[in-house]
Formats: structure tokens, sequence, C-alpha cells
């Protein structure tokens, strides 16, 4: 500090006394009597209408090694608090125009008053806290306290769904916000949901057996051709076997059902030509249903907000069904009796797709926070800042294909199967249903002041707004926009 600027801020400070000696203790003239008077306790003096003694600090040109004093001020408001408590009987703080990143906690009786400039004359300066996301503390104070000519802002919330509040008021009384203003930074944006897995495919059916000779003396032998083999299925929707086949006279065999009950195929007639049917083709599987989307506000617990997450995920979809299996192939008789082909097996179901899950809710961003206290906010402007966003809800994964059928076996040739019936192909497997979406996550809320448990707070000559409220997740069954208040479960409105 110059020297000529020294010399007139031990003239200022001696007009401060002159002015102190001239007060009445606990009234300024304003007419509000008590309520300075409580600045420092209830015998503190008023000097134009502060109080008389103070502990100083001057971001620009004040040291934490510093007394605290009009010449050599602290640096950090933090450290004038500290200083304040520490003095017998507790001092208020004078704070210096300024930017001051730092985050503070109050202390019982020890009041701060920004807006000086140079000289310590206090101009209309703007002093400024900020750069957290929770800058200014009360908590468990009983003895009065108050925040008088300064800018209070809370920083953006970075991390997922973290909420930012400018001054939080816990378990305390006889607070008193005078002259502030107040502004939230912007909720934290939220995290997406997880996208759902494709169901798995379903196995193709096998394909049948050719027919063959079987008689006796001069003719050939053989053994009943088997039906092709089911498709199979992750998700127990398996197709059906495929029908075996005639032999002479004898009809092919119907074809197996698939899982659920999927029909297969008849069988051809004996005594030669009669074919197979083939196997009936599934059914596939349903969607899945989508979660619900996050409601437009979370919950407090105490004083601390959780975010608005979305109600559900979504809902697996549906197994798709197995085919059946195809009819096998009547028997044959010309020169020799012979079996006619097998039946091809149906498919397997494909299963189906898992759900997405739901996006988490946006941050919330709060003015003022009171809980539990007594707090009068007078002459202010309390500003909520913009809610963040909530998290889009996961996609529901595809369903699994499901399985080819199986072609009938092939003719055994005519020296073999002759005239016997050809099996018939199987059914194919269902496909999976898509798994439902996740709900997305509710936006973030913006309120200028919330009132929580048994708080009461009053608002002479204030004005409080919200911010704009969080986006809602998007999703098919997306999260709601964030609630936009000036105030929250505060009896006043």
């Amino acid at each position: 500090m110059s020297s000529s600027r020294l010399v007139s801020a031990v003239v200022l400070a001696l007009a401060a006394t002159a002015a102190c000696a001239s007060s009445n203790a606990g009234d300024d003239g304003s007419g509000d009597g008590g309520a300075d008077a409580a600045d420092n306790g209830p015998d503190a003096q008023l000097c134009s209408g502060l109080p008389c003694e103070a502990v100083y600090v001057d971001g620009a040109a004040g040291s934490d090694d510093n007394p605290g004093t009009l010449s050599l001020p602290l640096k950090t408001v933090g450290a004038g608090i500290e200083r304040a408590a520490n003095s017998n009987p507790r001092l208020a703080v004078f704070v210096q125009a300024g930017t001051y990143d730092e985050a503070i906690t109050m202390q019982a009786g020890v009041s701060i008053y920004g807006g000086f400039g140079e000289f310590w004359a206090r101009d209309g300066g703007t002093t400024e806290l900020g750069g957290t996301t929770l800058t200014v503390r009360f908590d468990g104070i009983q003895t009065a306290t108050k925040l008088d000519g300064l800018t209070i802002r809370s920083a953006d919330a970075t991390g997922v769904g973290e909420s930012t509040t400018a001054i939080l008021i816990t378990g305390s009384k006889n607070i008193e916000l005078v002259d502030v203003v107040v502004e939230a930074g912007a909720g934290g944006a939220s995290a997406p949901g997880g996208d759902g897995s494709t169901g798995a495919g379903g196995g193709g059916g096998g394909t049948g057996k050719p027919g063959c000779e079987d008689s006796s003396i001069v003719c050939a032998s053989c053994s009943q051709p088997a039906g092709g083999t089911a498709g199979s299925s992750s998700c127990s929707r398996t197709g059906g076997v495929g029908g075996k086949s005639g032999r002479s006279d004898n009809a092919g065999s119907t074809g197996g059902t698939g899982a659920s009950g999927t029909a297969g195929g008849g069988g051809g007639h004996g005594g030669g030509g009669g074919n197979g049917t083939v196997g009936s083709p599934s059914a596939d599987g349903g969607p899945g249903a989508p979660g619900t989307g996050g409601a437009n506000f979370g919950q407090f617990d105490g004083a601390v907000y959780s975010a608005s997450n979305a109600g559900t995920g979504g809902s697996g979809g549906g197994d798709g069904n197995g085919g059946g299996g195809g009819g096998g192939g009547g028997g044959g008789t010309t020169d020799c009796d012979s079996y006619g082909s097998s039946g091809g097996g149906g498919g397997g179901g494909g299963c189906g797709g898992t759900p997405g899950t739901g996006g988490t809710g946006g941050g919330g961003s709060f003015g003022v926070i009171s809980f539990d206290s007594q707090v009068v906010i007078r002459g202010s402007m309390i500003m909520g800042g913009n809610g963040g966003a909530g998290g889009a809800g996961g996609s529901g994964g595809a369903g699994g294909a499901g399985g080819a059928f199986g072609n009938g076996g092939p003719y055994g040739g005519s020296g073999e199967q002759d005239d016997g019936g050809n099996g018939a192909r199987g059914g194919t497997g269902g496909r999976g249903g898509a798994g439902g979406d996740g709900g997305g996550g509710g936006g973030g809320p913006s309120i200028g002041l919330a009132c929580l448990g048994t708080s009461s707070v009053g608002i002479p000559q204030s004005t409080l707004s919200g911010g704009l409220g969080g986006a809602g997740g998007a999703s098919s069954a997306p999260g709601e926009t964030g609630l936009s208040s000036m105030g929250y479960n505060c009896s006043f409105f």
C-alpha cells in the first residue's frame, strides 16, 4: 500500500471510530434496532451501520501471514473467518471487492461484509465468492450471523449427475442474507443406460436321411432312416425332429412338434409316391416393453439431493418358438420293399434380446438450500442455474434369428428307394423379440430456494428465480424435463 493510501486509510479509520462513539449500541438509526446489533453479539457497536471492529481481507494486496488489520489485511476469506472466530469477542470480516475462488464455512457470530473498495470505502464494488460446487456453508449456528453485500456463485458441476449449491444452511437459526446476489452453477449431466445384447440365434434343423431298400431274398436290407435332428436353442425353444420314413405300404411319421407347440408336417402315405408335408414355421417372439422415464424431480435425503434416475429399464424380448419337423416319406413297393426318405428337422427358436438399462438423472442446481433452519433473506436476488441433462435410456438388444429348417432327406435312388416317398423339410424357427429400451433419466431441477425439514425462511424485498430444468434423457420412454421453480417446499408460495 502506498504512503498516501495508508494515510488516507488511517484517517478514514479514525473517522469510523469517531462515528462509532456517536452511535447508539444496537441502533443505527435505520429503525431495525436489534437486527444490526446482532451482527457480532448483543453488545456489538455500529459505526455508520457497520461493526466498528473487524478483520480485513484484501485478495489483491493481502497476505494470510498478516494480522488482518486495516493496514495489513489477510488474503483469503477463510483465513479472515478463522482470525475473527478466534478473537474475543468475535469480530466481523470486511472483504475488499474482487473475486475469491474459495469455499467457506461460516462460524457463529462472525458476519461477513463485502463491497469495500479503495481506502476501505464501501462504494458498491462487487465482492464475489465462488469456484466450487458448494461455496458457503452454515452448519449448526445458533448465534446471529450474516452475509452482507456479497455475490455468491457455485461452480458448474462436472461429475456425472452431480448437483451444485451456492449456499447451504443446516441446523441453524438467526441467519441473515442481506443484499446478496446468489447464483448457482449448472448441474452435471448424467450417464446413459447400457444397451441390451442381441439374443442368441436358433440352431438349424438337420437334413433327413435318404430312402433305402429293405426286403428279403434277393433284395437288400437297411435300417429305418432317422429324421433330421431338431434345431437347438439356448433358451429351450428347440425345433421338432424330422419324421421317420415309412416302409412298403406304411406311411411316414409325422414330424416332431417344435417347442411351444409348433406342429410338425404329416408323413406321406405308403404304397409308393407318398411325400411328407412341410413342418409348420414357428411364431416370432414379441418385443420387450420399454422402461419408464425418470420424473422431473428426484428426492432429498436431509439436505442431500438424489437425482431422478429412470424408473425402470426395459423388459427382455420374447423367445421365438421352434419350427416343426418335416413329415417322413411313405414306403415304396416297386420291385422290392423300400423306405422313403425321412423328414428334415425344424429350426430352433431365436432368443429374445436383453433389455436396455435406464439412464441416470441429471444433477440439480440450487441457489440456497435451508434444512431445519431459520433464515431471513433481505433485499437479495437468489437464482438457480441450469439443471443437468438426464441420461439416455439404453437401446434394447435385437432378437436372435430363428434357426433354418432342415431339408428332407434326398432321394435314395431307383435301386434303393425306388418308389418310396420323399421326406419334407422342417419349419423355420421363430426370431426372438427385441428387448425393450431403458427409460431416460429425469432432467435435473433448477431451484432458487429449497426449504427443507422444519425450515422457516423469510424473503422481504428479495427476488427468487429458477433457471432451465435439465432435458430428460432420450428414449422411447423419455425422462421428464427437470423442474424449474423459484422455490421448493417453501410455505410462502
